[in-house]
C-alpha cells in the first residue's frame, strides 16, 4: 500500500512497515520492538497536517484506523488518537456536553489535534485536555495532565519535542444546550465549505500565524501575491491563500511552491514564515537546506502597519 492512500493530502511513496495498533498496550508493544531495533518510524494519524514525501520511507509507519474509541464518561470523553475530529464533537453533542463544537468538519484525528495544540473559532484543544495518554519513544506509558505543562503556547505542545505518541485524551468538558451547541456546530462546517476548504486535498494551513506580526499569513500571502504563484496541478485556495490544493501534484511540487510563498512574503514584508505543516519522510537532499532554511526577521513597518490596521477591521467591523 502506498501511503498516499492513507495521507489526507493524497501524496507518499511506500514504507518498509505499516503498523495499525488495536489500543494504547499493542501500540506500547509496536514501539517497544521499533525501539530495540532502532528502526525509523514516524506516526501518520489522519495525515490532515502533513506533506508525506513520494519518495520511498525506508522505515515504520504507524496510523490510528483501529484506534477510534469515544466514551462517554459523566461530563468528560475519553477518545482514542484515532477518533476523528467531528465524530469527538458529535458524540459531545449527543451527550449536550459543551466545549468542543468548533472541531465540527476539523479535518484530523483528536491524537493530532492534542499533539499540536490546534485551535480554531476561539476554541483551543487545551482549553478542554485534563488528561494525555502517552506511549514514550522506549515503548512505556505514561499519563500527563495539564499541569505537567504539555501545553506551552499556540501550535506548541511537549509532545512535539519529547517524542511521546499520543495515544488518547480525557476531555472535561461542560453540560450545554443541545440547540445551541447544534447551531454553532452547523455554523462552522458551513464556514469551511464557504471558504472552499473541502474542494481538493490540503493539510489546511501550510505556514503558522506569527502573532508577533500582527497579520495572520494567510492575509499576507493573499497581499504578497501568493495566488500568481499557482499552477494547474497545485494551487492556493482562491479564499484562503494559507491553504493550497493538491490538483494532481507530487509532493515535490508541492514543497516547491510552498517555498516561493515563504520567499515571496518575505521579500515583500521581511516576515519569514515557519511551517505549521509537518513534512513526513526522508527530504531530497536538494530540498532539506530549502525546506529549514531560517532567515531574521527583518519587518517593513511601513507596509505591515496597513494591514494590521485591515485584519483589526476585520475582527471588530462595528468598532468606531
Amino acid at each position: 500500500m502506498k501511503l498516499r492512500d492513507l495521507a489526507y493530502y493524497r501524496t507518499g511513496g511506500r514504507c518498509q512497515a505499516l503498523y495499525e495498533p488495536k489500543n494504547i498496550e499493542d501500540l506500547s508493544r509496536i514501539v517497544q520492538a521499533l525501539h530495540a531495533t532502532r528502526q525509523r518510524y514516524f506516526v501518520l494519524g489522519g495525515g490532515t497536517n502533513s506533506l508525506v514525501l513520494d519518495e520511498d520511507w525506508p522505515g515504520a509507519v504507524i496510523v490510528f484506523r483501529r484506534m477510534k474509541k469515544i466514551e462517554v464518561r459523566g461530563t468528560s470523553l475519553y477518545v482514542e488518537a484515532g477518533a476523528d475530529n467531528t465524530a469527538v464533537s458529535q458524540a459531545a453533542l449527543e451527550a449536550k456536553l459543551e466545549g468542543v463544537a468548533w472541531m465540527n468538519r476539523l479535518p484530523g484525528q483528536i491524537g493530532g489535534t492534542v499533539r499540536m495544540n490546534a485551535r480554531c473559532y476561539g476554541g483551543e484543544i487545551s482549553q478542554v485536555t485534563r488528561e494525555v495518554h502517552t506511549v514514550l519513544p522506549d515503548g512505556s506509558i505514561r499519563v500527563y495532565t495539564a499541569a505537567d505543562g504539555i501545553f506551552r503556547g499556540y501550535k506548541d505542545t511537549l509532545f512535539m519535542d519529547n517524542g511521546a505518541i499520543v495515544a488518547a485524551a480525557v476531555l472535561q468538558l461542560e453540560e450545554g444546550v443541545r440547540g445551541s451547541i447544534e447551531t454553532r456546530m452547523k455554523f462552522y462546517e458551513q464556514d469551511r465549505m464557504n471558504k472552499g476548504q473541502f474542494h481538493y486535498p490540503t493539510c489546511g494551513c501550510v505556514f503558522k500565524n506569527d502573532y508577533s506580526v500582527g497579520v495572520p499569513s494567510g492575509m499576507l500571502l493573499d497581499k504578497a501575491g501568493a495566488h500568481k504563484l499557482s499552477r494547474p496541478e497545485v494551487a492556493l485556495n482562491p479564499q484562503h491563500a494559507n491553504f493550497v490544493y493538491n490538483k494532481g501534484a507530487s509532493s515535490r511540487d508541492i514543497l516547491e511552491l510552498t517555498l516561493a510563498m515563504r520567499d515571496l512574503v518575505y521579500q515583500e514584508y521581511g516576515v519569514w514564515l515557519e511551517y505549521e505543516m509537518e513534512i513526513l519522510g526522508e527530504l531530497p537532499a536538494d530540498l532539506k537546506a530549502r525546506v529549514q532554511d531560517k532567515k531574521p526577521a527583518r519587518f517593513q513597518e511601513s507596509k505591515l502597519e496597513p494591514l494590521r490596521a485591515l485584519f483589526q477591521k476585520k475582527q471588530n467591523p462595528g468598532g468606531g
